[in-house]
């Protein structure tokens, strides 16, 4: 919105730019000067786009109050953000302009971030049914009676040091996250579908009846990211 915008809190730079308080709130003097409209003419502006703004309820997106002008008693009002914001996309002006085209790139880019969720959503829900044929046919060998119940966690262990380097305990601790939170959701898509691919692997080698150290050496040797890929 130009270089005078600084973001320095959780609020956006248009809610910076429009001088958005506490509350949620501006003033229509604010938003006007933001806009570089005419000087003189916020009297009209205001009448024209909020007192008579079928689109605008009094005392919900807006409240008329009484301030003092180098002392002249004149009208200012309260307005929301959202009033605001939409005040600004509908101004004709070349701040008006700069404001649709910051919406439209939030639009945009919550969009490409949502596709982004979604496909990492899928990603994680494919990699329920992989890990489970996975704990499936760990248990349906002896390797999980002679890890004496952690097959398992060993073989995702082997999984994450091929791909990553590092071992679970070692990625949460990468990660900042406790043993109770859920790791696979601080992977990218691109690292689920190497583990999911690196899981389908190893549960049919030990579906082949493959032991562990076979299938360790396999992996690490081979490098399961050429194998996963």
């Amino acid at each position: 919105m130009g270089n005078e915008v600084l973001v320095t809190s959780e609020q956006t730079p248009i809610e910076i730019a429009l001088g958005i308080d506490e509350e949620g709130m501006t003033t229509a003097r604010k938003l006007y000067s933001f806009l570089e409209l005419a000087q003189g003419q916020f009297s009209r502006w205001a009448k024209t786009n909020i007192i008579d703004n079928s689109f605008a309820v009094e005392n919900e997106d807006y409240w008329g109050f009484d301030i003092d002008v180098e002392g002249n008693k004149t009208v200012d009002y309260k307005i929301t953000a959202h009033f605001a914001k939409k005040l600004s996309m509908l101004s004709k002006s070349e701040r008006g302009e700069q404001a649709r085209n910051y919406f439209i790139g939030c639009e945009q880019s919550l969009k490409i971030a949502f596709k982004k969720q979604r496909a990492a959503e899928l990603e994680r829900a494919k990699g329920i049914a992989v890990r489970q044929a996975l704990t499936k046919a760990i248990q349906q060998s002896s390797e999980n009676e002679r890890m004496h119940g952690h097959a398992y966690s060993t073989y995702t262990d082997v999984i994450y040091k091929s791909i990553f380097g590092k071992n679970a305990k070692q990625l949460r601790e990468d990660f900042g996250i406790s043993r109770k939170e859920n790791m696979r959701d601080c992977f990218s898509e691109e690292d689920l579908v190497k583990i999911q691919n690196a899981e389908m692997l190893v549960s049919a080698l030990v579906g082949y009846g493959w032991g562990y150290n076979e299938i360790k050496e396999f992996i690490l040797n081979k490098g399961i990211n050429k194998i996963a890929a």
